[in-house]
């Protein structure tokens, strides 16, 4: 993909919007380190999944934690595609699936991955009894609904629960995170307004919004360029609402330039002259 001649495809997306989300709405002190502390998630995860072949790495402190990205670099990324399973209420049988484990590995990477997150775990199973199974939906990002008539009618946590409602909690769960992608869409529209009052109303089009990234078609000018920048990454740093405010742990999002395509990304700063 490529901006037509005299035009530049670009694309913000937020700086990875589910964790900072994860972390903001369930108050997990293991995911608010990260952006507290500065601690490499990746390898906060990897440490914890693999500890057993890291004796050199102090788990206090965070420059020994981080530099897990060099020094065990495979262990490191082996940790992403648990991590990600796991964070949409997989369970070992997925990570053998899906990563190849062997059972004895996949079942320790799961218990560590729920000590690691045992706050945040409770308070989405806590949602899911006093709202899914109570009232028969839960309440997500701006106030959405989504039903969960059959968690209405279950009992959890036994063998006679179906897998037709083990199902349906595990969409409650995510949805709780995922429906914070609602947050792009607001600012796209918050964006779209300052443009169409601004004297750049003919030199920036909406392509596209994907989740969590909003593209663009804007004019090859520099002052053009200076005000997306600006004004995009200002409406996707927003965090009024009461369920996300943090004062350390902020949203935000970067906007690149794909030049001369996609392929080839240009990251500017927020607020760059």
């Amino acid at each position: 993909f490529a901006g037509p001649y005299g035009k530049i495809f670009c694309g913000a997306d937020f700086l990875s919007l589910e964790d900072r989300i994860s972390a903001l709405t369930t108050k997990d002190p293991e995911k608010l380190r990260v952006y507290i502390d500065g601690f490499d998630g990746h390898c906060l995860r990897a440490y914890s999944y693999f500890r057993d072949q890291m004796p050199d790495i102090d788990p206090t402190s965070v420059e020994s934690i981080n530099s897990i990205e060099y020094k065990y670099p495979d262990l490191r990324q082996m940790s992403k595609a648990p991590t990600f399973a796991l964070t949409y209420m997989g369970t070992w049988n997925t990570l053998v699936k899906n990563c190849g484990f062997t059972e004895d590995l996949a079942k320790q990477v799961e218990e560590r991955y729920h000590d690691l997150y045992k706050v945040s775990d409770d308070v989405i199973m806590k949602r899911i009894e006093s709202e899914a199974v109570a009232q028969g939906y839960v309440t997500l990002a701006f106030g959405l609904k989504l039903r969960t008539p059959l968690l209405k009618k279950t009992v959890l946590g036994n063998r006679y629960t179906p897998n037709e409602s083990k199902a349906e909690m595990r969409t409650a769960g995510n949805a709780m995170g995922q429906s914070w992608g609602l947050l792009n869409n607001r600012a796209a529209v918050e964006f779209m307004r300052a443009v169409a009052k601004s004297k750049y109303r003919l030199d920036i089009m909406p392509v596209a919004l994907i989740h969590d990234a909003i593209y663009l078609v804007i004019k090859d000018d520099l002052d053009v360029i200076e005000f997306a920048n600006r004004e995009l990454t200002k409406a996707m740093s927003w965090q009024e609402h009461p369920e996300i405010q943090h004062p350390d742990v902020k949203l935000g999002a970067e906007l690149d330039l794909f030049y001369p395509h996609w392929a080839n990304g240009i990251t500017l700063q927020p607020n760059w002259t």
